[in-house]
């Protein structure tokens, strides 16, 4: 199988950005971001849940599966299975194949509870595709050729997951 990664990070609170968020208000701004993604990623026109599951006493994090469809692909949706791993990540795993997007809060350098950045990692699976073949050349093509948009996309995903938890937190929504 091959798999392709691509990850971004951004600081959550820049020098002169108002107002400083917490990391319990960016946490309330993601579990809110799955249920209604389009006011986070312009992309999502849609979004519909299918299930939930709550968290286990042995250690399985609360479940939400959605369908989820995108703009130019509406009669498409995909089926993602949030996973919540309080109070830093969120994985949306699409079915099927697997492919993974997840999304972190961490904790900067200097301590401070203000530093904070967020990171959005992408793993894109294709199942069925044998490392080294021919069509794994193709698709490592594929992702080159458009790695500088791919780039861009998470960059402005995580910036506008920022900018949209800063305009709840200024509205008094979280």
């Amino acid at each position: 199988m091959v798999t392709i990664n691509l990850a971004y990070t951004a600081p959550i609170n820049r020098p002169s950005q108002t107002p400083v968020l917490a990391a319990s208000q960016v946490w309330t701004a993601l579990e809110q971001k799955v249920r209604h993604p389009s006011g986070f990623v312009p992309l999502i026109v849609h979004c519909e849940e299918v299930s939930s599951a709550p968290a286990t006493a042995d250690g399985e994090p609360f479940t939400l599966t959605r369908l989820v469809s995108f703009r130019g692909r509406e009669d498409h949706p995909i089926k993602e299975v949030c996973k919540h791993y309080p109070p830093v990540r969120i994985d949306f795993i699409q079915e099927p194949g697997g492919s993974k997007i997840a999304n972190y809060i961490s904790q900067g350098p200097s301590g401070e509870p203000t530093d904070l950045f967020m990171t959005f990692a992408f793993e894109w699976r294709h199942p069925g595709v044998e490392e080294g073949s021919e069509e794994a050349g193709r698709l490592e093509g594929q992702y080159k050729a458009v790695s500088t948009y791919l780039l861009w996309t998470a960059k402005k995903a995580v910036e506008g997951t920022i900018e949209a938890t800063r305009r709840m937190a200024s509205e008094g929504k979280i």
